[in-house]
């Protein structure tokens, strides 16, 4: 009779046996958790402009693009509304002069504006129209001139005013517009030389943050935090000096879900363009405040994109940098895109790419740096190649442009970093891109954090990429989902990569869109089309 040791009930053949079957099981478990549920689908000739995707969260999604039909001057603008289950509500055409530009959205409930440019480069005049939701009715359309030489760079609303954040003469500004009175006023206290307005965004309760980031070469540099009520009112102001030797390069806010704020960002040195880590700085003017460091070595996962050898080199030297307190030796190019709070904290989403000097001819336009707008501070800023976050920019090429700039940005990474409500790190996680190419600097991961869980997703082509990770003993798994077609004998022929994407939505689901061509041999009267799809994708 054959004997086996209890102490070690399985060895050889049968231990390997259980840890496939261990592996099978957390895939199966992956794939429970993640699933393609809902599509949709409309064919695309190739006459056709490129949708625009706008999240509009429990109300759905909108689908905007320019067509080839006008009425007079005016360019007929095809808007798509669907619900969250993705089946079409409304469709209609809006009239839009053919020379506006579309620069912009805001969204809030039952509403979705649509910001355009309406005047030159050199005299910046705007139009916004308002449309209901509901109806797709567009209920108003309201003209907007500043009356002075305005660069716009950021926008977005507050209760029932536009706030527009950029430059007069290369000094940061920021201006309210009343919609009720169509009025337009200017806030005091932003026409500061040598300064930068990093970020404008609205809080959850009705008020709004705007930061400014002294970029003079004195010493005693400053960051300015400021809140206002609807109305521009000042509320709070946090001033916190920045250390000689070291440069605030980029900045967002939270949000104020709850009682804390936090800014977050990348550092790095006096006109460098690359970062040398993120710093964490919670809001607090009524004690002093000192901003926290973080170099990328200091980092458990941030090197996990390079090669073992060298990722370890770089941890190392980090160390040794922190004990010395000089400035880290490894730089990367990185761009903050999201923070999040969760109950320890806050999160911050980023990634990690590389730009090309020579592919891209827009690459060193100063009108490329914020998208139609020129930006004085486009040096130190690493939304350059064409991305603001807080802008809710559609896309980084012009539109009625269907022909894409080379290929240029390549992004390595997507990390997540966790914060706790004193801006000291928590944890941090990543998730390793085949260099995933785009023509400017775009969004390329998106993350959903659930019961100690994250969920990492990007999509590369016809491929849905998924990791999800327990923060509690880092264990990951990952898997590789084929995008979800709408019939079951439908054969994905082509996906054209650089006109997809994916975005967080809404509670646990995110959305992925994309342009493919489809082959059906069982559909007699189509065996071929070109389809742009949205897919629903849900974290259970």
């Amino acid at each position: 009779m054959k004997q086996y040791n209890i102490d070690r009930p399985f060895s050889g053949s049968n231990r390997r046996w259980l840890v496939l079957g261990l592996l099978l099981a957390l895939c199966i478990q992956l794939s429970a958790q993640v699933r393609q549920t809902h599509r949709f689908e409309m064919k695309q000739k190739n006459s056709d402009d490129y949708f625009s995707l706008i999240n509009l969260k429990e109300e759905g999604l909108a689908l905007f693009r320019e067509t080839d039909d006008f009425n007079g001057p005016a360019r007929i603008w095809e808007l798509i509304l669907l619900d969250t289950a993705l089946n079409e509500k409304k469709t209609v055409g809006l009239e839009i002069h053919q020379r506006h530009q579309l620069i912009g959205y805001e969204h809030s409930k039952d509403h979705l504006f649509l910001l355009y440019r309406t005047g030159e480069t050199t005299k910046n005049s705007f139009s916004i129209l308002d449309i209901e939701i509901s109806t797709a009715r567009e209920v108003s359309r309201k003209e907007i001139d500043p009356e002075l030489d305005f660069r716009l760079t950021h926008f977005t609303k507050v209760s029932g005013n536009l706030i527009f954040g950029g430059y007069v003469s290369n000094e940061p500004a920021v201006l309210l517009h009343d919609m009720e009175s169509n009025q337009l006023k200017v806030l005091p206290g932003f026409f500061q030389k040598d300064n930068e307005l990093v970020d404008l965004r609205v809080n959850q309760n009705g008020t709004f943050n705007a930061i400014l980031v002294d970029r003079s070469l004195r010493n005693q540099r400053k960051l300015v935090f400021r809140t206002f009520d609807e109305t521009g009112k000042l509320l709070l102001e946090d001033v916190v000096p920045i250390e000689e030797d070291r440069t605030l390069q980029t900045s967002i806010t939270s949000t104020l879900e709850r009682e804390d704020l936090l800014l977050a960002g990348t550092w790095g040195e006096r006109q460098g363009k690359q970062s040398y880590g993120f710093f964490a700085m919670p809001v607090d003017p009524f004690a002093e405040q000192k901003i926290n460091y973080l170099s990328f070595g200091e980092l458990e996962h941030f090197t996990d994109y390079l090669n073992p050898k060298r990722a370890q080199r770089i941890k190392d030297n980090a160390r040794e940098d922190v004990m010395n307190e000089r400035n880290p030796s490894f730089t990367a190019y990185v761009v903050p895109f999201r923070i999040a709070e969760h109950p320890e904290g806050f999160l911050l989403l980023a990634e990690v790419y590389n730009p090309s000097h020579t592919a891209n001819p827009y690459y060193n336009n100063p009108y490329y740096g914020n998208p139609y707008y020129y930006n004085p501070y486009s040096l130190y800023s690493p939304f350059w190649p064409g991305y603001y976050p807080g802008m809710r920019m559609y896309r980084p090429y012009s539109f009625g442009n269907n022909q894409r700039p080379p290929e240029d940005i390549k992004t390595y990474e997507g990390v997540v970093v966790a914060f706790d409500p004193k801006g000291k790190r928590l944890w941090d996680y990543s998730i390793k891109l085949d260099e995933l190419k785009k023509p400017a600097l775009e969004q390329v991961t998106d993350y959903f954090y659930k019961e100690s869980k994250v969920y990492f997703i990007y999509k590369e082509e016809s491929d849905l990429h998924i990791k999800v990770i327990d923060v509690h003993d880092g264990a990951a798994v990952e898997q590789i989902q084929k995008i979800k077609t709408k019939f079951p004998k439908d054969e994905i022929r082509s996906d054209r990569e650089h006109d997809d994407g994916v975005r967080y939505w809404i509670g646990n689901s995110f959305y992925i869109w994309g342009y493919q061509t489809i082959r059906n041999v069982d559909n007699k009267d189509d065996r071929i089309r070109d389809v742009f799809y949205v897919n629903k994708v849900v974290a259970n």
